[in-house]
């Protein structure tokens, strides 16, 4: 019978690699999950996409004109709200 190669702790080689890569496997499965222990960030954010976003089925409300007229009359107002354009300064 040939003798077998040994390795630093008196185990045959192939029994060495075999205990090392078992080892990494096992350490790699108990490892914890990365931000596991932080508080649910970003539940908020689903939160208000999911009350922005139209499903079918969900009830539209309705946009009167006098609504729409006010708002567009607003965009157009400047910010002083003057009721007068700015004016520029370059001739």
């Amino acid at each position: 019978m040939p003798a077998q190669r040994t390795s630093l702790a008196g185990l045959p080689s192939g029994r060495w690699l075999l205990a090392i890569v078992t080892t990494l496997v096992l350490a790699g499965c108990v490892a914890p999950k990365p931000g596991a222990d932080l508080p649910p960030f970003g539940d908020s954010v689903h939160h208000t996409k999911a009350l922005q976003t139209y499903e079918p089925g969900d009830e539209v409300p309705p946009l009167h004109g006098d609504k729409a007229v006010e708002a567009m009359q607003g965009y157009r107002q400047p910010v002083g709200g003057s009721g007068q354009a700015p004016s520029s300064s370059m001739p």
